[in-house]
Parts: C-alpha cells; sequence; structure tokens
C-alpha cells in the first residue's frame, strides 16, 4: 500500500518540479565538466518543445580576466553557418525561386572550374550535401568586402575537379561558399542581408550577425598550449569575407542559439516541416565515430548542413562547428523534441580526447541527463593513446633542434598561415615547440621524439607528428607540421644572403653581393652590376600612396605602359600588396614593383626597379627572401 502511495504522489508531483531536479543535475554535471577541464568559459542552452528548459554559462570569457562567460557571451561560431546557408536556400526553394537539383549555372551562368564539364554537373542540393567535389583553392585573399564571395567562387576558374560531382561525400567549405553566392544572385540581397531579413530577425536573434564590422563585441578565443591555453588576438587584417557562407563570419550567443533550436524543434513560420524533412534527410553516408574514438562505427549520414546519427538508440541531428580559437556544437533529438548547443571560447574539435571530455561527449550528456538518464562515455577513447612511447633522446642530439624554422607552404586560411615556428628548451632537458604569427602564439607544445626525425606535439590537443628532414652529418634543413612545411634558418652569409641594416626597427634579408645602405628618407640597396635597385621606407600607414612613391623616384614624366594593385601574398604576420609598373626611361625599359604593408602603428614600403629582361630574375633573388624575412623588431 505504501509503494503505491508513493507512485501516486510521483504522478501527482508537478512537471515544473521534476523538470528543477532535472536542470539541477544538468548544472551539476557541468559544473564537474567547468572544474576539471581547460576549456576557459562556454555556455549551454536547452530547449524542448516550445521552451528554453535551461540556459547557464560557466567560466570567464578570457584567460586570466574577471568577466564571466554567459549566456549573452558571443563567438564566433564556425561551421555552424552552414546551416543558416542551407535553411536559407531551402527558404528560397520552398518559395519556388530555385530547384535543389538544378545545375548551379542555371543561377551563376558565370561559374566554373578548370575542367568546366564536370563544374556544369554540380547541383544545388550537392553544394549543400558535400557531394559537389570542390576544394578551396590555394590562395585565399583576406576580404571583407561586399564582393569578397563572389570574388572567391570567380577564384575557382582555376581549381581542377577530382572527383565527379554527386558521386561520393567530400566535406566542402567551399560548396557552401558557392551557396552563398546562389543565395545573393537569386534573393538580389547580399548573403548578410538575406540571413538577418529572412531568419535573424523574425526569430529576434537580434545578437547574431554574419557583419565583420561587429566582431570586435566577440570573445576573443584561445589557442592550445602545453597544460593551458594561449589568449587569441582579433586580427582583422586576415579576416575572410569569402568564406562567410561556411563559417568565417558568423558570431552569436546561447540566448540566439536557443531561439534557433526552438524554430528547427517547433512549428514556426520561419523553418516549416517541409523545410525541415529536406534538411534532415540523409542524402550520404560517410565515417562516423570510430570504435576507438568511443563510437559504436555505424556510419553517420549527411542532409543538407546537418549530420544524421543513431546514437545510443536515438536518431540525433547534429553539427559542429570550429575557428581554431572557438568552437560550438548542436543536437537535435528530434523524435523527443528536445536539442541543445555548446559555445565554447577554446576550439574542441581537436582536444586531447584522452585527457579530456569532447564537445561531442558534453552535449550528448547534457541531452541525456536533460531525458535523465546517466551520463555516458560515448565519445571518448576506449584505449590509450597510441602514440605513447619509451625513446629517449640523446641530449647531445637536441642542440640540433634548436633555433628559428620560417613558413616556407602549406596550412591553412584561418589558423596555420605564414606561420613560424620556433623550437626551445623547455622545462627539464625536454624541447617544446612554438608556432607563433607575429606576436600572436597559436601553438606551443612538448616534443616527445619517437625517434630522431619524428616528435609527436604533447599539449592540450589531440597528438600530432613534427617530422624534421636530417642529413647524414645530423643537420637538420627543414621540419613538417600540420601540413606545414618550416625551412630551418642557417647562417645567412653562406646561404647566399645577409641582413640589411636595420631599416628604422625593422630586419630583413637582401642578397649577400648587394651593396645596402641608409638613406635620410628610408634604405636602399643595389646590385653589383648597379642596374638593379630596391630602395625602402617608414611611413604613417594611412599615408601611403604607390603613386606617389612612383612618381617621387621616376617623375611624372615616367611612361607607365602597364599597372596593377593586387594582393600579393600573406607572409608571417603581414599581408603585402603590391603594384607592378612597365615604363621606359633614357631609352630602356624597366619593370618596378612596389610592395606595401602596415602593423597597427606604421606602414612599410619596399620598390624594387630592374632592366625589364633582368627583372623576374631579380624578383625571384631578392623580393620573395625580402618578404619572407621581414620582421618588425617589439
Amino acid at each position: 500500500m505504501r509503494l503505491l502511495f508513493v507512485f501516486v504522489v510521483g504522478l501527482l508531483l508537478p512537471c515544473s518540479v521534476i523538470s528543477q531536479t532535472v536542470m539541477h543535475s544538468v548544472d551539476t554535471y557541468l559544473q564537474h565538466v567547468h572544474n576539471k577541464h581547460i576549456i576557459p568559459g562556454f555556455s549551454v542552452v536547452v530547449v524542448k518543445n516550445n521552451k528554453v528548459i535551461f540556459s547557464k554559462g560557466y567560466g570567464v570569457e578570457k584567460s586570466g580576466a574577471a568577466k564571466l562567460f554567459t549566456t549573452s557571451s558571443k563567438i564566433a561560431m564556425g561551421s555552424i553557418t552552414k546551416s543558416f546557408t542551407s535553411l536559407a536556400i531551402l527558404k528560397l526553394a520552398d518559395e519556388g525561386k530555385l530547384d535543389l537539383d538544378a545545375p548551379v549555372i542555371k543561377y551563376l551562368p558565370w561559374f566554373k572550374t578548370a575542367n568546366k564539364e564536370q563544374s556544369d554537373k554540380i547541383t544545388i542540393r550537392m553544394l549543400l550535401s558535400n557531394t559537389s567535389g570542390l576544394y578551396a583553392p590555394n590562395t585565399t585573399t583576406y576580404d571583407l568586402s561586399d564582393s569578397a564571395i563572389q570574388n572567391f567562387v570567380k577564384n575557382l576558374s582555376s581549381v581542377y575537379l577530382y572527383r565527379t560531382p554527386g558521386n561520393a561525400y567530400e566535406y566542402s567549405n567551399t560548396g557552401f561558399i558557392v551557396a552563398g553566392c546562389v543565395i545573393s544572385s537569386v534573393s538580389g540581397m547580399s548573403y548578410a542581408s538575406f540571413l538577418e531579413k529572412e531568419i535573424f530577425m523574425p526569430l529576434s536573434m537580434y545578437q547574431t550577425t554574419t557583419k565583420a564590422e561587429e566582431l570586435k563585441m566577440t570573445v576573443p578565443g584561445h589557442y592550445p598550449s602545453i597544460r593551458s591555453v594561449i589568449v587569441a588576438k582579433r586580427e582583422p587584417e586576415f579576416e575572410i569575407g569569402g568564406y562567410a557562407p561556411a563559417g568565417s563570419l558568423l558570431h552569436s550567443c546561447a540566448d540566439d542559439m536557443g531561439k534557433y533550436l526552438l524554430a528547427l524543434i517547433a512549428e514556426n513560420k520561419v523553418v516549416n516541416s517541409h523545410i525541415k524533412k529536406s534538411l534532415w534527410t540523409s542524402y550520404v553516408k560517410f565515417p562516423g565515430l570510430s570504435k576507438e574514438m568511443g563510437g559504436d562505427g555505424k556510419p553517420f549520414g549527411y542532409g543538407l548542413g546537418w549530420m544524421i546519427s543513431n546514437i545510443e538508440g536515438r536518431c540525433i541531428i547534429h553539427h559542429g562547428g570550429s575557428t581554431g580559437k572557438s568552437s560550438s556544437f548542436i543536437m537535435i533529438d528530434t523524435a523527443n523534441k528536445i536539442a541543445a548547443a555548446i559555445l565554447m571560447n577554446f576550439d574542441m574539435t581537436f582536444i586531447d580526447k584522452y585527457t579530456y571530455p569532447t564537445e561531442f561527449n558534453i552535449l550528448n550528456n547534457v541531452m541525456r541527463v536533460s531525458a535523465n538518464l546517466p551520463v555516458s562515455e560515448f565519445g571518448r577513447p576506449t584505449e590509450n593513446d597510441p602514440t605513447l612511447n619509451s625513446y629517449e633522446l640523446k641530449n647531445s642530439n637536441s642542440e640540433n633542434y634548436l633555433g628559428e624554422y620560417t613558413y616556407n607552404k602549406g596550412g591553412d586560411p584561418l589558423v596555420y598561415f605564414g606561420v613560424d615556428m620556433k623550437i626551445e628548451k623547455g622545462e627539464g632537458e625536454g624541447l617544446q615547440g612554438v608556432i607563433y604569427r607575429g606576436d600572436q602564439v597559436v601553438n606551443r607544445f612538448v616534443l616527445d621524439f619517437i625517434n630522431e626525425s619524428l616528435a609527436i606535439s604533447r599539449n592540450v590537443d589531440m597528438p600530432a607528428h613534427l617530422k624534421f628532414s636530417i642529413s647524414l652529418a645530423g643537420k637538420i634543413s627543414s621540419a613538417y607540421f600540420n601540413n606545414i612545411e618550416f625551412i630551418k634558418k642557417s647562417d645567412e652569409n653562406s646561404s647566399g644572403y645577409k641582413k640589411a641594416t636595420n631599416m628604422y626597427g625593422v630586419d630583413f634579408i637582401v642578397p649577400l653581393k648587394w651593396n645596402c645602405a641608409l638613406t635620410t628618407s628610408g634604405f636602399s640597396a643595389r646590385d653589383q652590376r648597379k642596374r638593379a635597385l630596391i630602395t625602402g621606407a617608414i611611413v604613417p600607414k594611412d599615408k601611403f600612396s604607390f603613386e606617389t612613391v612612383f612618381s617621387a623616384a621616376y617623375g611624372s614624366s615616367a611612361a607607365v605602359k602597364n599597372e596593377s594593385d593586387i594582393i600579393a601574398e600573406n607572409s608571417g604576420a603581414f599581408l603585402w600588396r603590391q603594384k607592378i609598373y612597365v615604363f621606359t626611361k633614357d631609352n630602356v625599359s624597366y619593370q618596378c614593383v612596389i610592395l606595401f604593408t602596415k602593423t597597427a602603428k606604421a606602414g612599410y614600403w619596399f620598390m624594387l626597379t630592374s632592366p625589364k629582361a633582368d627583372f623576374t630574375v631579380d624578383a625571384m633573388e631578392v623580393v620573395r627572401p625580402l618578404i619572407n624575412s621581414f620582421r618588425v623588431m617589439q
């Protein structure tokens, strides 16, 4: 009789009391995560049916600072953007303005890759399901102009497709960038304006934006270090507007993401049931979480901007976002109408899974606890780190690795671009590596050697290989890390270059045989034949003009035959613009390149002038080494 009484009382307890108990359990779990993890700050929001049932922030916005991370703290969301791009396309399709299975060229007639016969086959659905075969070009322009997305898509004309469109899954930022361009073309609005008008404003997501000018209001994010994290600074000169539809600019907070989740699981005019069905229908399969990584080995499906999985008996719609210094993750249980999002000021995508819970594991447990289920180890490795070893590098050999390694090629456009590396003595007798861009450190790790030519990076991120090229004499010439090749600095005299005389606070190299001198306005160097000349100076960063520099050197009467103004390339922490002139003077044809870069304090220009017949050789000998070695001394 007593058992029956307890059961009846349980039935009569208000749902709000049960909900409060469950949400207290969610809070307790997340407090434990925060106490044991290295994430400086994060926020979580949970919605069920038609209301937010949990929303809270943990930790601080910036490591070492006092400001708390709250549900209104904004972070860069990364690839969660893909779900918004897909939703925007589906809204246009729902209005009859485009056909998902029509080719892209129907809406962008000029769209093509190097093998146009293949890109002509790409449909809108392929863009959103990661089956287009598109990948990013080798070069990326850091461009925040209104035409940045279109410029990126036009540059795909140099990319050759190696996969037949529609045949296989390959995660592609580029496909979503093309989709963003389609949105603009069909709607007649910019990508940012369409999302704001058709999605953000109707859902009252007033803190969500893809506008670059509002990025200064976001949490800075953090990079990985040995047992902690490194505060990331904003580098506006390296922000990419062209990647916006794939995830480079979207910023939001937990409060707004709660509104988005409600729209996804409840009935509303912004995301109707027909759109949801299209978004969450699996069009292609790809490998899911392996058993070694804590999964069940079952494949994931990809819909349109969303992944679809069976996780511990529940059909879960999910997607993550990664920026290198922040990350986000969303899970939706459509059957039980419950969804959750986590926003973090550290990129958890690459966290050391053998030491810390992953974002997948954390959010899955939030969903489980919200459903009154016990926490799970799903998403955490079941085996020990296979890179652990007992090899010991001889102390006598460690000196060979010390020194500066300059960026040569590789990397990515978001984190590992224009970075250099140095290897130095760490704690005790070990070595540590530091990856940096100017004064921004983006990675710091301990070197754990497996043999003399291969080491493993040890920090809060997953272990990664660091490979060295070593001669038979034991001399190290280069190193490879995260798809980047670094060249080890050697004695500059032996390599044919010398450090130029300090030009008022900057450092760079020029060919060994060139004669260098400081001038009243800057710096000059001339080859031994006295035919090629390079000059340079420091100017106020906003007062530089290509025309002024050229006219001051050669006069306005010089017959300019051709000129161009482009972003040349980034090297280290510097983004170089260049303008090329071809002119005739004293019956001799010359070619002249002027390069300009700037920091927060000043602008720096160099001008190489050489006879047109010799210009290509002189430029290779002087310009590339100069900009690769250029440093502003602290």
